[in-house]
């Protein structure tokens, strides 16, 4: 009787494991300048030229191979880069070498040419569908140029999966920055049809990702802290720039790129009141841990990796964008640690190194230790309010010059001109002072002249509704007496809404919870109520606003937490600057 189970050839076997690795061209090119990085180069350029789905050269001035290393580097399950099974546990590099080949050369022809620092001359060796067609001697620099060309030839089904040229090339641009900008110490160049783009090997991660942002870069702002596990640093983008998906998510773990729903959801709550609910910031992060506290090898392409304390990273990574952004940190239990030194934020590494993967001087601020289920007593150490990246006291450093549409404060810095949206500036001022009453902070509150008789809501009984409703209406600092049945009398409120109309808000916020099929847990959405008391109180657009109240605005919004953007999401700010402004007017110099 003929088995019906039988082992596959290993053409066919070749095949399966590049269709987990290599789905269209920037998959090659991942493998191919992450196995450049783990080879010590210090210089490494990547070529795309021919018709789609292009040729591939990527060329490295790393430790190179010998001839005998090269013919069983296209070989499957072979590596420099692990000996046991315990290295899986402590992975320092981006992959094995000889995983990545073997995959490529099963659906594409490939051409190595290599040499090692210690011999005269290299090696030329050709495969293609998984053959090894010539090895060859050849002259050849120190280093490797490894070349790819009729990608998918052998498998047209593939290849009719690949969407359009302009697409899959800009999915190349993305793999090398994704490479590149961790990849301290190293100069990067890639080079296709319409020009080239290179980093300098003395610029700093941190320096990569500013340029990487281009124009955005100016609306970025610093993140760095630490905690037992992790340290997190990079750039956080300020409202003024956003995108509608996520391709402004720049996430690093130890010098690799990568994709996580934790972290994701994360940023989302970080920007929760910051940006529209249907936007996403520019945002680059970059994490650093020892590698035993993350898997790398959950994914084929590894794009994605598993940490030991993903909670505790998604934790730190939400109150260190909500600090570098001016919003104030809750104060729920996170395990901090104390640090005692910090290295330099993207200190360059030793040219041909690879990245450091230890948790060696990986040390941030100093966070109390707390007792179990204690409450921390004050606020976290983030960033001041109003102290981003703009500067000390930035709104304060602006000299209001006038207003157009009688909605917008034009002010002159030393750089150019910055625009003030009036209505965004106030509404967060007055929303921030809102929010402080809540919190529990001191904030005044005025008596009314004419109290206010309101009904309550009706959307619970009697006994559930009352005291959810004076609860929320005493932490947002009204004061109120009992009117009779299901009715209830405000006698004063918060000193930051002058002339507000409260009877106006009182009857949207019952209407809104009427129309709501489920009702929050405390039956208010707390910073809704607010933005929606901070925008019937704050200036209007179409206000003049005369240039002592336009100084007084704007000190007022160095002291607002997360000053950059209206509660709603709008920015309150742009800045032109003055090479913009001499541009427009074609001014040379």
């Amino acid at each position: 009787m003929t088995s019906r189970i039988r082992p596959l050839p290993d053409d066919v076997v070749n095949r399966i494991a590049a269709g987990e690795v290599v789905e269209r061209p920037a998959s090659v090119l991942k493998e191919l300048l992450e196995n450049a990085v783990d080879s010590g180069a210090e210089s490494v350029e990547a070529h795309v030229s021919g018709p789609f789905p292009f040729s591939l050269r990527v060329t490295d001035d790393g430790c190179g191979m010998s001839r005998e290393e090269a013919e069983l580097a296209v070989r499957r399950h072979t590596t420099s880069k692990i000996a046991s099974a315990d290295d899986l546990e402590r992975i320092g590099s981006f992959g094995f070498r000889g995983e990545a080949l073997p995959s490529i050369a099963s659906v594409a022809r490939v051409s190595v040419v290599t040499r090692p620092a210690e011999e005269r001359s290299g090696t030329e060796l050709v495969v293609e569908g998984g053959t090894i067609l010539s090895v060859r001697e050849a002259g050849a620099p120190r280093g490797t140029t490894v070349t790819v060309s009729g990608l998918f030839e052998n498998v047209p089904a593939r290849r009719k999966f690949l969407k359009s040229e302009r697409t899959e090339m800009s999915h190349l641009w993305e793999v090398f920055h994704g490479v590149a900008i961790p990849g301290e110490g190293i100069s990067f160049r890639f080079i296709d049809s319409r020009g080239a783009f290179a980093y300098e090997s003395r610029e700093s991660a941190l320096d990569r990702a500013k340029r990487h942002a281009g124009d955005d870069g100016q609306y970025l702002v610093p993140v760095d802290v630490s905690s037992a596990f992790f340290r997190i640093f990079g750039w956080a983008g300020l409202p003024q720039v956003s995108r509608a998906g996520a391709g402004g998510l720049w996430f690093f773990v130890n010098g690799r790129r990568f994709r996580d729903r934790g972290l994701y959801a994360a940023v989302r709550e970080a920007y929760r009141g910051i940006l529209p609910g249907d936007r996403l910031p520019v945002l680059y992060l970059f994490v650093t841990c020892s590698p035993r506290e993350v898997d790398v090898n959950v994914h084929p392409a590894k794009t994605e990796v598993r940490f030991r304390y993903p909670r505790d990273l998604n934790e730190l990574a939400r109150y260190a964008i909500g600090g570098a952004l001016g919003e104030a940190p809750s104060r729920a239990a996170f395990p901090f640690r104390v640090r005692e030194e910090r290295i330099p934020p993207g200190g360059l590494r030793p040219a041909g190194s690879p990245p450091d993967m230890s948790l060696k001087g990986v040390t941030g601020s100093p966070f109390p230790l707390l007792a179990a289920g204690a409450e921390r007593a004050g606020e976290l150490p983030f960033a001041e309010r109003g102290s981003e990246a703009t500067g000390e006291r930035f709104f304060s450093s602006l000299v209001p010059i006038g207003q157009v549409l009688a909605t917008y404060l034009v002010c002159e810095e030393a750089g150019g001109i910055v625009l003030v949206d009036q209505h965004a500036a106030d509404e967060r001022i007055v929303f921030s002072r809102l929010k402080d009453r809540f919190l529990g902070k001191r904030a005044p509150t005025q008596r009314w002249l004419d109290p206010v008789e309101v009904a309550l809501p009706g959307v619970l009984s009697e006994t559930d509704e009352r005291p959810a409703v004076e609860t929320f209406l005493a932490r947002t600092g009204f004061s109120f007496e009992p009117a009779g049945a299901e009715r209830i009398r405000l006698t004063g409120g918060p000193a930051a809404l002058p002339g507000f109309d409260a009877r106006r808000w009182w009857e949207e916020l019952c209407e809104s919870l009427r129309a709501q099929e489920t009702l929050p847990k405390d039956l208010f959405d707390a910073d809704r109520e607010l933005w929606r008391m901070a925008c019937h109180a704050a200036v209007r657009g179409g206000e003049r606003v005369t240039t002592e109240r336009a100084r007084l605005l704007l000190a007022e919004l160095d002291a607002a937490m997360a000053a950059h953007s209206c509660p709603h999401g709008r920015p309150v700010w742009i800045r032109i600057s003055r090479a913009r402004l001499d541009a427009l007017f074609h001014r040379t110099g």
